[in-house]
């Protein structure tokens, strides 16, 4: 077996042109087909809504939206790359050009540090190839996997254009737009910020400070402020307004709903021991240990052949880049309460990277045992993924079934049902996403879904001004002043009581021919009387 799998990873890129490129375009169809098959998740109703808001209304001001701007407005521009009003589609369409530029980025990284092709093939199955990002986290438009392909990407230039030789200028500028973009998809990317920044005036060793100052930190800061600019428009133009909705909510309301309403399971940790077990079980499961077993088998493979194996070697800037960035990634998933599994993610970026450096230390003579556990590691990981890729392939061929073209079809369904009943005007509902597929309007204080009401009475009343809310306690006032058409009911029984109140207090009949079902319940559509 140990010779087959080295002969297997002594294959030169022309004898594996051809293996590499069909494996990597299979791949691709299946995380397509989840992408469309994946059923919508809650999260969605925050993240999508923006792509027909947008049109209309502005980020914050109008309509809440507790991240910063890069997610919203990356949906948005794929919406209008492809010219479709399916707002579902479009988001999942933006998270596949992201799988897209993580698989590509760890091939540029790969590229710079290894130049293998067989490598950087084993490097992108071993990083995405994991239970984590084929779940919730990969496969939902939110912005949990927008900042990956960023963040490693900066990493990795850096360490390329200042850690290893010559210094490359134009690179490191590169490489601070790259960082700069992940903070604005997400803002917990800034974990990769400072281990750069202060690298950045410390390496290489043999620069002078000044020369440093001139051709690496100032390329990389000129970069960073760059790729700053969708938070930067933000944070001048309307400072307050955006900490409110960015920062504000999740360090008061979101963690006074959860303390008051929240219970412990089911992906959701509270406690710190909660938050340490759920941060295990992302970080030491499915492909991840494989990968990590990956990187310490390239390191014994190298020790192996080392005469001075008894002496530890001093560490490289680069390791030492990759390490403080791993460190702080860890540790920023631990902020936030409570936690989740995808909160937990960022630090997987640094897997690509690890393996990279530790391959590239090989000597040519050992690079071919390296490449036999690579490929070893590789078979195992795909094998064990296989459930997941597979869970939707019956589908392929159906479009029609697909979750994405399904949600957009209740959409049609609400707007037909309202044309039959000659009613127009605004749909009260906690999943938007539905009545915003047909083009519907919505309360703007319900535009992205059930976050903010359901949190209302537990915002400071210093910042209750910076958001476009209602609440349990004040829907009922806001629908006497502007009734609605009426109310898309049945996701969730505790949070929807007061808007089902309104529609029995004042007659709203349901119309049975609205009956579609999502994970979180049946919907049901109340129609006002005539």
């Amino acid at each position: 077996m140990y010779q087959t799998l080295k002969r297997t990873a002594g294959l030169t890129f022309d004898r594996a042109a051809w293996a590499i490129p069909v494996a990597s375009a299979l791949l691709g169809v299946f995380v397509f087909v989840r992408l469309m098959n994946f059923e919508l998740r809650q999260d969605e109703q925050l993240y999508v809504p923006p792509v027909d808001l947008l049109d209309h209304h502005a980020l914050y001001r109008d309509f809440f939206y507790n991240q910063v701007p890069g997610s919203a407005w990356w949906f948005y521009a794929v919406r209008h790359l492809f010219g479709t009003h399916d707002l579902l589609l479009s988001a999942r369409l933006g998270v596949l050009f992201v799988w897209i530029a993580l698989a590509g980025g760890i091939c540029l990284v790969s590229y710079l540090l290894v130049r293998n092709w067989l490598f950087a093939f084993c490097a992108v199955v071993l990083t995405c190839a994991n239970e984590l990002f084929l779940n919730q986290t990969g496969m939902a438009a939110t912005n949990n996997l927008l900042p990956l392909p960023f963040a490693l990407i900066g990493t990795g230039l850096f360490i390329h254009g200042a850690c290893r030789g010559r210094v490359r200028p134009l690179v490191l500028f590169v490489a601070g737009v790259s960082l700069a973009l992940a903070v604005c998809f997400k803002i917990s990317a800034v974990a990769f910020v400072p281990a750069v920044g202060i690298a950045a005036f410390l390496v290489p060793k043999t620069l002078p400070a000044r020369q440093r100052l001139r051709m690496v930190v100032a390329p990389l800061l000129v970069g960073g402020i760059v790729g700053a600019i969708p938070i930067l428009v933000y944070l001048i133009a309307e400072p307050k307004l955006f900490l409110a909705h960015v920062l504000g909510y999740h360090t008061g309301a979101h963690i006074g709903y959860w303390t008051a309403h929240g219970q412990e399971g089911g992906g959701v940790a509270l406690s710190a021991l909660a938050k340490i077990r759920l941060a295990w079980s992302v970080w030491f499961s499915g492909a991840v240990p494989v990968a990590i077993a990956a990187v310490l088998a390239l390191v014994f493979v190298q020790r192996q052949f080392d005469r001075t194996f008894s002496r530890l070697p001093r560490a490289s800037a680069a390791s030492m880049v990759l390490a403080a960035s791993t460190v702080l990634a860890m540790a920023v998933g631990f902020l936030p309460t409570p936690g989740f599994p995808q909160y937990y993610a960022l630090a997987l970026v640094s897997l690509p990277l690890a393996l990279a450096l530790a391959f590239s230390a090989l000597a040519p003579f050992e690079r071919r045992q390296g490449l036999g556990v690579l490929v070893a590691a590789t078979v195992v990981v795909v094998v064990c993924a296989v459930p997941r890729f597979a869970e939707f392939l019956p589908l392929t061929l159906h479009p029609d079934k697909w979750t994405v073209t399904k949600v957009h079809r209740h959409g049609i369904a609400i707007r037909q049902a309202l044309s039959e009943h000659g009613l127009s005007g605004k749909i009260a509902t906690l999943a938007p996403i539905y009545p915003l597929e047909a083009s519907l309007p919505v309360y703007m204080e319900l535009a992205t879904g059930p976050f903010i009401y359901r949190s209302a009475e537990f915002v400071d009343p210093g910042m209750i001004r910076y958001y476009r809310t209602t609440s349990p306690a004040t829907v009922g006032s806001l629908f006497e002043k502007d009734p609605p058409a009426a109310l898309l009911l049945g996701f969730d029984p505790v949070l929807e009581r007061p808007l089902r109140d309104y529609a029995v207090r004042h007659g709203y009949v349901q119309d049975p021919s609205v009956d579609f079902t999502d994970r979180y319940g049946t919907a049901q559509l109340f129609v006002r009387p005539q």
